[in-house]
């Protein structure tokens, strides 16, 4: 009777380690879907942060009208007679677009990177920040409702959030580069800015605007910051066609 007592408690342990194992390998299992189902519609990658295909789109509705003068131009024609089929330097309109689309997103992710290594945001990735316009929408929908004061707009678009939330976040690592001292402005520096443009400054004496300057100084150094890290960056397509696509496809809104 003690031994199959005993025989019971070892089955019984058995299967709850059978339960365990079995559960922990549907947990790894939902864990791959997931973050399968956030990289799938990643069309690039920067420096290993992945770029997605709605992410991409927000950036061909920002710049596709200066592109499409560019590639125009580039191809010797009329804006008239334009259409992203023309081709231009042996490129259709939309590969030169794609390509755009590519170059601006170097600096944005390479501008996010810094700032979430520098301790200013939790995630860069495009899914996590559709989550946090939702949850910013909702927070200014609140408020509306209850009649306190929301600045700015009630509820963002995915374009507009993405903008928002990129223009804040560059401008708190400008703000960080400055107080760590990787960025700096001397009184050199000012003095000459002012010395180069006075008219920037309204003609007024440069003692009057030497803070003025000084902040010229910074925002022009923190964009050579930014273009020379976006040179560094490490682009990888694995699907130039799938880029392409994902151009196209953002041009019809799809």
């Amino acid at each position: 009777m003690g031994k199959m007592q005993k025989d019971n408690g070892n089955s019984s342990k058995k299967r709850i380690w059978l339960l365990l194992a079995v559960i922990a390998v549907a947990a790894a299992a939902a864990v791959i879907f997931f973050m399968k189902s956030r990289t799938e519609k990643a069309v690039f990658s920067v420096d290993g942060q992945p770029v997605y295909k709605e992410e991409a789109a927000c950036v061909v509705s920002k710049i596709k009208l200066h592109q499409r003068e560019k590639i125009a131009a580039k191809a010797g024609i009329d804006i008239s007679d334009f259409t992203w089929e023309t081709e231009a330097e042996g490129k259709t309109g939309y590969e030169h677009l794609a390509d755009a689309v590519v170059d601006e997103l170097k600096e944005v992710k390479t501008m996010q990177k810094e700032a979430m290594d520098n301790g200013l945001t939790d995630a860069i990735d495009y899914p996590s920040l559709m989550e946090a316009m939702e949850k910013e929408n909702k927070d200014r929908e609140e408020k509306k409702g209850k009649n306190e004061t929301v600045f700015g707009m009630t509820q963002y678009t995915a374009d507009q959030f993405y903008d928002y939330f990129n223009e804040n976040l560059s401008l708190q690592n400008k703000r960080e580069l400055i107080k760590k001292e990787v960025l700096t402005a001397s009184d050199e520096e000012a003095r000459a800015a002012y010395d180069a443009d006075p008219d920037y400054f309204n003609n007024e004496e440069y003692d009057t605007v030497e803070t003025y300057a000084k902040n010229l100084v910074l925002d022009h150094k923190y964009e050579e910051h930014l273009q020379e890290m976006a040179k560094a960056a490490k682009v990888e397509i694995p699907s130039e066609k799938a880029l392409v696509q994902a151009v196209k496809d953002a041009l019809e809104g799809k």
